[in-house]
Parts: structure tokens; sequence; C-alpha cells
């Protein structure tokens, strides 16, 4: 079976997490795989075949990809094209989305594109019944999965340049919070030498971020890289993660780490209470603002105790909201 995974991008969600992880997921099953989605974002850290798509690909033109690739198979996260292609040639398709997902480009033809689905599967916690105006009567709802990696301190990655490592991620932008984060380091990075901080990020803003690191001589203690480098590696290895986010665009990344068994603080943007019982699991400081975070910070930093007994409660969300489950309800 040949399954292409459409990745679509949107102002406040990216199909990029979970086309990753399912594409990986479905190899291993035996089935052969191509991800496609904006050239710029593919993660090319994986083993997976890749083809990036126009921006403004018509059916027309991504059913000619289909017919190119002799798909069997589509399976799209918030990409309603990739369904239109299918449909014309009728190859059976599964649609993705996260509830009340804000289309970048809404489709006119979504309720009666939607109901010629195979699967309609949406990402939602709500107790509420399904919208079936959007979705569909057989349209099912799912827990956002996630995505884990086992921890361990060895083969450490060449970004983490001391022995206790922190890893933040999200857009390099004023959204990202990376600024206020910036702030926090600059002033507990002399008492903690031994500690690096890497910011993976993407997007505008990264010479702005440089600029404060150079002024205020973090080079030895901080690295940006780009958000193609493979985060899960980065989890792997890393001792405590960051989420400095002033809006919910990066809570897939917090669910990740908690489920990874690292201990992670997070501003209290809407969503992040949903996995983070604060001083348990977890630590939720206010949104924008300097010294919450570097009093959390500091305390994770200096407290090891802390930080492993909030570390082996985070690890619970992998079985709270299982990947193997979300799979299983993808498959067709």
């Amino acid at each position: 079976m040949k399954t292409i995974l459409f990745i679509g991008t949107h102002k406040n969600y990216s199909g990029l997490r979970l086309a990753a992880a399912l594409g990986t997921a479905l190899v291993w099953k035996g089935e052969e795989v191509l991800l496609a989605g904006n050239g710029e974002e593919l993660p090319t850290y994986l083993q997976l075949p890749m083809t990036a798509i126009p921006s403004k690909a018509t059916a027309k033109t991504l059913a000619t990809l289909l017919q190119k690739n002799h798909i069997e198979k589509v399976i799209s996260l918030a990409y309603l094209p990739g369904c239109e292609a299918a449909l014309s040639l009728n190859i059976p398709f599964v649609y993705i989305e996260p509830e009340n997902l804000k289309e970048a480009k809404p489709v006119k033809n979504k309720k009666d594109l939607l109901a010629k689905a195979q699967k309609v599967v949406v990402i939602g916690s709500s107790d509420k019944a399904l919208n079936q105006k959007i979705y569909g009567a057989n349209a099912i709802r799912v827990a956002n999965p996630a995505i884990w990696v086992e921890h361990y301190n060895y083969h450490k990655p060449a970004c983490f340049k001391k022995e206790n490592n922190i890893v933040a991620a999200g857009p390099f932008g004023k959204e990202g919070g990376f600024d206020v984060l910036l702030k926090t380091w600059a002033r507990l990075s002399p008492a903690h030498t031994t500690w690096h901080l890497t910011l993976v990020g993407y997007g505008a803003g990264k010479a702005a971020l440089q600029k404060f690191i150079a002024q205020h001589k973090l080079q030895d203690s901080t690295q940006l890289v780009d958000a193609d480098t493979d985060l899960y590696s980065l989890l792997r290895n890393a001792d405590i993660y960051i989420n400095p986010a002033r809006t919910p665009a990066q809570l897939d990344e917090l669910l990740d780490a908690m489920a990874s068994k690292l201990p992670v603080i997070t501003t209290d943007v809407p969503g992040a209470d949903e996995y983070v019982q604060n001083g348990i699991n977890g630590l939720i400081v206010n949104v924008n603002e300097e010294e919450p975070l570097t009093i959390a910070l500091d305390e994770l930093m200096v407290n090891w105790g802390k930080r492993v007994g909030i570390a082996i409660e985070a690890s619970k969300q992998k079985e709270k909201f299982p990947f193997d489950d979300f799979v299983t309800h993808v498959l067709i």
C-alpha cells in the first residue's frame, strides 16, 4: 500500500509533528509512505521520501502528483486540497484536523468533501458532541496524542555543549516568548555554569535573538537551531523543557516533552492546564513575565529531586494520550 501524507500549515496549527510520527509508524507497519508539504517545513531528518508542493497548488496539480507516484491512499492533516485530489481520482482518503481549526483558506465545499472521506478524525478534548454541520455524522474525536521518546543522557547532540541542558521550541518571533526566556537566562546563566540553553525555532526574529545573546555574552551557554533539527533527539538528552510562548501554538511539543519524562515549565496560555498540574507534573508561570520564569527555572536547575519527581509524573502523559490509539483510529 502506497500512502501519501499531506501536511497542512495554518496560523495556529501545523500538521508537521503528527505527519512525521504517523509516517514513521506506517512504515513500521509495512506501508510505503510519501510526505508532501511546504518544502521549508518538511522534516528532513526523517528517513522518509518527501516532496514539496506549491503553497497554492490546485486539486488538479495534486491529482497529477498522486498519479505520478501511484498513490493508493491519502491521509491529509488539515489539508483539504489533498482530499479534493484524492476524490477526483476515487482514491480513499482520511482527513485529520484539530477541532475548530481556523483555516488559512476556507474551503466552501468542506462538508460535502468530508462526507466522502473514509474517515474524519478530529483532534480535541471537548465533552460536547462534534459539530456535524462541519465534520459529518461519522466523524470521531480523539485526544491529542503524545509522541514520546526514551530518555538517555549519553551521545549528546552537538549543540549540547555542557553537562545539563535546557530545550525550548517555538517561533523565533515575539509569539514564541524566546525574548523573555533569554532575559531570564542572562540573569541565571552566570550562576549555573554547567547548564546550556538550546532554542529550537523557525520564522522571522532570529537575528534579534542573536543580537541579544551577543550583547549579554551568552554565546558559550546558548545556541539557536532551526526547526528542521530533530527536536526529539534533543528531548532524549535534555534535562528541562520550557514553553515560554505567548500563544497556545506550542502545546503539542510541551505534551511530547512531558511524555518523554522531562520536567517542564510552561506559560499559562489557554490549554496548558489541560496537561500541566502546577507543581505536580510541571510548573506554570505567568505569560510574558520574566520574574516568575526566572524563579521557576532556577528552582528546577538547583533542585535535582524536584526535577525527578516532576519528570516521573509528567511521563504519565504517554499513557493518558497514547499515540498507538491515534494511529489505530487513522488506519483504514
